[in-house]
């Protein structure tokens, strides 16, 4: 299994904002295309129009066939290369969504919260680059979403939802790894082993008082990692999930 690293978990939890596993148990053949159902995580259903607006498979498409040479994209789409990449692709995001849901389910289930003046200073924040970003006003923003079938109020609470649950992840990581630590004797070892990485610019190698905080750090930062890691991997390893993609 890839590692999970600490950094990477809120980008991941984002992968799967727009829309949410769907908890419907539409019979496979009567599922329209948008109720899909790319995989099962422990009952949860993630659907092909959440796999699809995360991998932004449209964009893509739009891109490839409006900025790129014509071969490309006839190459990209009808070769067993081409096809093969894209479900590569497709396949390495869907394992993002699964593991975002896990780490949710998981949060939920040991009863992180979340802050919710964070959660509406987080939204309002997020809304105020849109509009810079886009140069748009709410009214604008909330016109563009309608003509796509949603609204600015739809948007808000599921953006309010994707930071509410980045933020119980937040609080399950800082539990799981909160026994972690980091021993003088551990730092004075690396600083032992790795000498010649503090030489100064005199050619002198720096005393340990001014690099042991760095090392330390850098130490409790790697362990802390190695140890969700560890803990994560078992969780993944003992759920449920389907692949129907």
């Amino acid at each position: 299994m890839k590692k999970v690293s600490l950094l990477l978990v809120v980008s991941m939890l984002f992968v799967s904002l727009g829309a949410f596993s769907q908890g419907s148990s539409t019979p496979a053949d009567t599922q329209t295309p948008s109720s899909k159902i790319a995989a099962i995580v422990n009952g949860e259903q993630i659907t092909m129009k959440t796999l699809e607006g995360a991998t932004a498979m449209s964009q893509i498409f739009q891109t490839v066939f409006s900025q790129l040479p014509q071969a490309f994209g006839q190459t990209l789409l009808s070769t067993p290369e081409g096809k093969a990449f894209l479900d590569r692709y497709q396949r390495d995001v869907l394992d993002q969504i699964i593991d975002s849901r896990i780490m949710v389910q998981q949060a939920v289930a040991l009863g992180m919260k979340a802050d919710e003046s964070k959660v509406a200073d987080q939204v309002k924040s997020r809304l105020n680059q849109i509009m810079q970003q886009n140069k748009m006003t709410m009214d604008q923003i909330d016109a563009a979403l309608k003509k796509q079938g949603s609204s600015l109020e739809d948007y808000k609470t599921r953006l309010a939802q994707s930071i509410r649950e980045q933020l119980m992840v937040q609080a399950l990581q800082k539990q799981i790894v909160s026994d972690v630590t980091v021993s003088g004797d551990d730092v004075q070892a690396y600083y032992d082993a790795h000498k010649k990485d503090y030489t100064a610019d005199d050619g002198t190698i720096k005393p340990i008082s001014e690099v042991a905080t760095s090392i330390h750090d850098n130490l409790l930062n790697k362990a802390k990692g190695e140890k969700w890691n560890e803990w994560f991997k078992g969780i993944k390893d003992s759920a449920d999930i389907k692949i129907l993609f």
